[in-house]
This record gives structure tokens, C-alpha cells and sequence, in this order.
């Protein structure tokens, strides 16, 4: 029977900080909370003793919207995430492509604001690859940089039209000038070779080890299925939940095709139900379908309600009648909805579908709506009313780079205080959940939950905050990453209540006890999963 006393440390769970000192955990589960020696009277004299230091001692973290399959497949291929300039971009490219034999050249994370203000070109790109294909998504996976070779293998050209849910940008005449976005990347990427699933497990168990070092103890792998030139990650799960190496309580969300129809709805539904029976069997709960229904703001791909500048409303790639016909049939089969939406027009569509659904129905299962930039207001209070939980990203709320030089040039810069309306959300009664969307960005949670407190880029004191009306205290963005998420999950109360499992995320400090602008410094030292040290 193993046993362990986290002691010494300032206990965060529920909301609140707790009376006394210690945890006490035994085979795997918190059996008490409270002074140091009266765990250790709880646990007995045989148990382990782990020396928090003074630090934090929270429930694990969960992140509710990660693409770790995403970032190992990344791993395989020319990662250009932090590349800060043009010149390092193309000193990336160029070094990879010259280290390899590959078909194609293919690799991702590059950021927009490197490149001009008309995007990246297939002639910039033709002369670091010359000789072979080569397609690099940009680092929020919205759209792809592609060259000459890609576009002629792919049959792209000027007579080329747009999909129903992308768009192919062009050059005054017309021909393709090399950046795809949304559905115009599924163009080309299906071309793209693809990894080997021993590899791309491989690569997801170290990633998950530095997720586990972060603090983060379940997860929902936020996409699963062919999109974008990435594989459906099951397979490489499955392959590490079997044979035991995957630590940590990782779930799935199965990816919706845009192309379903009124007569495919049923069908799909079944597929999904029988995909999530052998994933869950195999160790991998999949509970969840993931519903795309808009894009980007930067890009203009996201679906809102007032326009852009040049008139558009941005895309939507479901139609309203699919969404009112899905989501209840998933609902109904005991699957949950796991909804993309940006933007306040997305956003609504996605509660009508909400709303589609019999009360009984909804309250089997654990409805979401990840990423909520824009909400109109009269839709807030239709959060709680229906049981949708709001999936917030944090780490984006905040005036940073891409904000300041493109999100608020499209919506206007008087909408700042609109954007990610966290505080209002709470206050209409929403549950709040947290997530971090990695690679597209950090997956520290401390640097989320800084940004959420804050709503400044973190170590940017002086920086105007975005909407700072729209700020969470300390205890409700934690309380959000832990109990919020779990709940969300289903992995568990997310809480450090006798009975609960015993994840915990322990920290190098108690930021209670600093300034909020300090926050973004705290950092994660030991990671524990159901009663065993798993990393930090």
C-alpha cells in the first residue's frame, strides 16, 4: 500500500486557499488535507514525505484544448515556431531542406508578422526549396505557405476556385501567390507523406513528459482525424495507452468533416460512436466530437456578425441546418460537442445548436465552446442556460504583437474591451474551463493564468491591458484550469477533496503572496499523478 505526505506547502483547491500545511495520498488518492502532523496521523508513520518548500499545492492542471499529436508530428518536420525574423526563417528552411531526401519538405509554426503585410509567396519560398514540394503551416494552423512545386502537384492555378471554406490568395492577376487558408490547405495537404505512427508516438511521449513537468496532468487532445496534412493521432494514443507508457489522463475529441450532408449526419454519428468505443477501450477516453465552425480573426476566416473592412463576414464552414441536425444526433449517441468558434457570429450558431439539443440529452454530456474571442452580449446568459461550458484560451488575452498589429486593425480598435469576455462570462453564470492550444501557443498554464489575471503579455507590467474589466482573480482562473477543466473532461473533481485522485502540480512559490504582475514567474517543480512523482 503506497502512501505519500505532500507537506509544507499553501493548498489551493475548490476556489479557496485551504486551512493547514499537507496532503496526504494513499494508493493513489487524496486521503487527507490539513496540519502536517494530523496527515500524517491520517496516513501513518510508513508514508513518504515530499517537501513542497512554501510552494503552491494545487490539483493538476488540465488543459482543455491541446494538439499534442499536432506538435510531435511538428517535431518530425522543419519547426519554425520562434523563428523571430524573415532571415530566420529562411536559414530554417533552407538547413532543413538540405539535411533531407524527403518528397516533401513540410514543417510548420512560422509567424505572420514576419512576414508583409500581403502575406508569404511561392516565389519566397521556391527559392530556399527549389526542387521539391514544399508546404509549412503557419503557427496557428489556420493557413499554409506553399511553393510553385506544391501548387502544380496539387493543380492549382488561376482557374482554380476557392472551396466553400478557405480561400486561395491571389496576385493582381489572378494566380496563386502561395498562402492557402482554412479548407484551400486540404487542397494540397492530403499529398503530403505521411509520418509513421511509431514515430509520431514516440515524439508525443516526450512531449507529453514536458507537459507533465508543466504541471498539466489530463489533457484533451483537441482533434482527431485527417486535416491539414496531420494524421488521426488515435492510433499512436492507443499504442501508448496499451503499453503503458502514457502517463497522465488523456482524452480525445474526434475531428467533424466539413463535408457531412443531411443524409451523412447518421452515419457519422455511428462512426464516431464506434471510434470512441475502441479508443476508450484501449485506455484513450474519446467522448468528444470536435465541431469546427470558423476560423481567424487575423485572417479574416473567423465568422462575424458585424464586417470586416472589405465588407466580408468571414466563413462559415457549417451550414446552420447541419450544425441544428448534429449536435443533437451526437448529444443523443452520449457524445459530447466540443465547438471551435471565434468569433460572435460562430459563436451563436453554435448555441442554436445547443439549444437543438432535449434538456435530458444535454445533461448527459459535457457541451463546450473553445476559444470565445468575440460573444455578442445578449448571448452570454445562454452559457449557463443551455449547460455549455466556456473553453478559454488565456494566454491570447492580452494586447500582444499580433493583437495590436492585426486583430484590432480588422475589428476596431474600440472593441479591445469585447474581446475574450472572461469576467463576463463568470458573471452570467458560464462554468469556465482552460485550455492552451499548443503548439499554437504556450501550454505553461502560469503563464495562462497570468494573462487571465492580468490581461497583459507576461514580464509587460506597463503594458495597457486588454479589456481589463474582463480580468479573473488569481483563485478563479486556477479554480477554471483545475476543477473547471477536469469536470469538463470527465477525468475527475479536479479538486485535492478526500477521494479524489491524486494529481497535483506543485509550485516554486505561492503567488497569493506576490504582485499579480509576478505571476507569469512562478514556475512548476514537481508534478504528481495518481499518488507517484511523474515529473518536474
Amino acid at each position: 500500500m503506497s502512501s505519500l505526505v505532500v507537506a509544507n506547502g499553501v493548498l489551493f483547491s475548490g476556489g479557496s486557499v485551504l486551512e493547514g500545511d499537507a496532503v496526504g495520498i494513499r494508493d493513489g488518492r487524496v486521503v487527507a488535507t490539513g496540519p502536517r502532523r494530523d496527515v500524517r496521523d491520517a496516513i501513518g508513520p510508513d508514508a513518504d514525505e515530499l517537501d513542497a518548500r512554501g510552494g503552491l499545492v494545487t490539483p493538476g492542471f488540465v488543459d482543455s484544448h491541446i494538439h499534442l499529436g499536432g506538435g510531435a508530428v511538428d517535431a518530425l518536420r522543419c519547426d519554425l515556431a520562434g523563428a523571430a525574423s524573415l532571415a530566420e526563417v529562411d536559414e530554417r528552411v533552407r538547413t532543413f531542406a538540405a539535411r533531407t531526401t524527403a518528397a516533401w519538405i513540410v514543417g510548420g509554426g512560422w509567424d505572420p508578422t514576419v512576414f508583409p503585410t500581403t502575406g508569404p509567396t511561392a516565389a519566397h519560398l521556391d527559392a530556399l526549396v527549389p526542387d521539391r514540394p514544399a508546404l509549412f503551416l503557419d503557427a496557428d494552423h489556420h493557413g499554409a505557405w506553399v511553393n510553385s512545386a506544391a501548387l502544380r502537384a496539387a493543380g492549382i492555378d488561376e482557374r482554380t476556385p476557392d472551396p466553400f471554406d478557405g480561400r486561395i490568395e491571389r496576385s493582381s492577376d489572378g494566380t496563386p501567390s502561395g498562402a492557402l487558408r482554412e479548407g484551400a490547405m486540404q487542397l494540397v495537404s492530403p499529398l503530403v507523406p505521411p509520418s509513421a505512427t511509431a514515430d509520431i508516438a514516440q515524439a508525443l511521449l516526450s512531449i507529453s513528459r514536458d507537459v507533465l513537468a508543466a504541471g498539466i496532468t489530463g489533457w484533451q487532445e483537441a482533434a482527431l482525424g485527417t486535416y491539414a496534412g496531420y494524421p488521426d493521432f488515435s492510433d499512436a494514443y492507443r499504442a501508448l495507452t496499451e503499453a503503458g507508457d502514457l502517463v497522465g489522463r488523456a482524452t480525445g475529441a474526434i475531428w467533424v468533416p466539413r463535408d457531412l450532408t443531411p443524409a451523412t449526419v447518421d452515419a457519422f454519428v455511428a462512426e464516431c460512436v464506434e471510434r470512441a468505443r475502441v479508443n476508450t477501450a484501449a485506455g484513450f477516453p474519446t467522448r468528444t466530437a470536435k465541431l469546427m465552425l470558423d476560423g481567424i480573426i487575423e485572417t479574416r476566416t473567423a465568422h462575424v456578425c458585424a464586417p470586416y473592412p472589405d465588407g466580408s463576414h468571414g466563413l462559415a464552414y457549417f451550414d446552420p441546418q447541419i450544425v441544428r441536425l448534429l449536435v443533437p444526433a451526437l448529444n443523443a449517441a452520449g457524445l459530447a460537442v466540443h465547438v471551435h468558434a471565434l468569433a460572435d457570429a460562430a459563436v451563436r450558431d453554435a448555441l442554436d445548436g445547443f439549444a437543438a439539443v432535449p434538456s435530458a440529452d444535454r445533461a448527459r454530456v459535457r457541451n463546450h465552446i473553445a476559444h470565445l474571442e468575440l460573444i455578442t452580449p445578449a448571448d452570454l446568459p445562454r452559457f449557463a442556460a443551455l449547460g455549455v461550458t466556456a473553453n478559454c484560451q488565456p494566454y491570447w488575452a492580452c494586447r500582444n504583437d499580433l493583437v495590436r498589429d492585426v486583430t484590432l486593425p480588422l475589428l476596431g480598435a474600440g472593441r479591445a474591451d469585447e474581446l475574450y469576455p472572461f469576467a463576463s462570462l463568470r458573471t452570467a453564470g458560464a462554468r469556465l474551463a482552460m485550455g492552451s492550444d499548443w503548439p499554437v501557443s504556450t501550454f505553461d498554464p502560469w503563464l495562462g493564468v497570468h494573462v487571465a489575471v492580468t490581461r497583459q503579455p507576461p514580464g509587460e507590467s506597463d503594458a495597457e491591458p486588454l479589456g481589463a474589466a474582463q480580468s479573473l482573480s488569481l483563485g478563479e482562473a486556477l479554480y477554471a484550469y483545475t476543477r473547471g477543466s477536469a469536470d469538463l473532461l470527465g477525468i475527475g473533481p479536479g479538486t485535492l477533496a478526500p477521494g479524489a485522485p491524486a494529481d497535483l502540480a506543485i509550485a516554486d512559490r505561492n503567488p497569493f503572496a506576490g504582485r499579480p504582475d509576478d505571476i507569469h514567474e512562478t514556475r512548476n517543480v514537481t508534478t504528481v499523478v495518481a499518488g507517484d512523482v511523474a515529473g518536474g
